[in-house]
């Protein structure tokens, strides 16, 4: 069954993103064992838990990791309300970034604080897209793991921010590979770490933003991966570099999709991976699968540091005044200027498909209440220009 609906239209981040875009971005309980009730749930504000935050030595590179917090001991970790957008750029580059581009990026969490003794918690794993950092997310993150979710985002290290400055970014799939040795971690913690007996990892997802979306994407194939939610993915095809669209076209004909639950979203705006592009992905998935199409917005609608973007007039007015082309500031700045839809507005929906998406998949909740068209339209108003679901 196809039901749509199509509502009327009623910096330092600078060089993440630039690099970004070229590669083409009522509370209840959160416990995996408690069901909600039948009615929608706003999943745009706070959930019931405190959040704590800690990293994974994963060797050569890190992973952040997001988790429900114990709120009788968040005094035994230490209060982060913030992390600056540098922290991204390998040290020896930072003192040549204008300090008009070097933002801190509010947060609300608890490093290191001991994990919330109700569980055990779903996991979501998270890929970061081509030139950004999985810092990025930290906000999107925050918010998951406030509803019950433990979140993970590994570094990309040959294909981040500090590979792009340096021109060593490095092509393939370790980024799913990445993902594959976090839930490796995860299931080690669980077993006798810092998260021993809270995670259910029978209730695994894969999310990913732009290369990230490809990356988890194919992620998505791994038995233990129950759904996958793309934002603005590139396909999760292994294709050539300067690939056509009929290159495209043929590797979805000879590639069975992943055969589980999937969401994308996407924006109606975007100039980095064209609409186009990312419905056909759609055509391709297997159901049950929705497309939710934000009106208004552009490629990097889904990063912490679109919103400071946007609040200082974009990037254009940076032209001839940084070492970087027009063309990349106005990539840069895709669905982060005045003309985009409300920041606030797109992180707010985002959660909201998210949540509501891993709590439906994984029967937390009773019914997708939390996803009908209806509801999303009468909270949202206008911010969907598309919104389809196949079951």
């Amino acid at each position: 069954m196809r039901n749509s609906t199509r509502p009327s239209t009623s910096l330092l981040g600078v060089l993440a993103l630039c690099f970004m875009v070229i590669a083409g971005a009522a509370a209840c309980g959160g416990s995996s064992s408690k069901s909600s009730t039948s009615e929608p749930i706003d999943f745009s504000k706070p959930g019931p838990y405190s959040v704590g935050i800690t990293t994974f030595d994963m060797g050569d590179r890190i992973a952040y990791v997001f988790y429900p917090a114990d709120p009788a001991r968040l005094n035994e970790g230490t209060k982060v309300t913030s992390y600056s957008s540098g922290d991204a750029f390998p040290a020896a580059l930072r003192a040549a970034i204008p300090k008009e581009l070097v933002q801190e990026v509010p947060i609300d969490a608890t490093k290191d604080a001991p994990v919330a003794t109700d569980g055990p918690f779903p996991v979501l794993i998270h890929s970061h897209g081509f030139g950004g950092y999985p810092q990025y997310a930290s906000q999107h993150l925050i918010q998951v793991a406030s509803w019950g979710f433990v979140a993970a985002a590994p570094d990309h290290i040959e294909r981040d921010l500090a590979a792009n400055s340096l021109g060593k970014v490095v092509r393939g799939e370790q980024d799913v590979e990445d993902l594959r040795n976090v839930l490796k971690r995860l299931e080690k913690e669980n077993s006798s770490g810092i998260f021993k007996g809270a995670l259910n990892l029978d209730q695994v997802g894969a999310e990913g933003h732009s290369a990230g979306g490809g990356a988890a994407g194919k992620f998505a194939y791994d038995p233990a991966v129950k759904t996958f939610i793309g934002q603005a993915p590139v396909p999760p095809l292994s294709l050539a570099s300067g690939a056509t669209a009929a290159d495209r076209s043929a590797a979805y004909a000879a590639t069975p999709p992943p055969n589980k639950p999937t969401m994308i979203i996407a924006g109606e705006v975007d100039l980095t991976i064209p609409l186009a592009g990312v419905k056909q992905e759609f055509d391709w998935l297997a159901p049950p699968k929705r497309l939710a199409v934000l009106a208004k917005a552009g490629h990097n609608a889904f990063t912490d540091i679109c919103a400071p973007i946007r609040a200082q007039g974009g990037l254009m007015q940076y032209s001839g005044k940084l070492p970087a082309p027009d063309n990349l500031l106005k990539l840069g700045e895709d669905g982060c200027t005045n003309d985009n839809l409300d920041t606030a507005t797109g992180y707010a929906i985002i959660n909201q498909l998210t949540i509501a998406q891993l709590r439906f998949v994984f029967g937390i909740d009773k019914t997708d209440a939390s996803l009908s068209a209806d509801y999303l339209n009468s909270t949202y108003p206008g911010v969907l220009a598309e919104y389809t679901y196949v079951s």
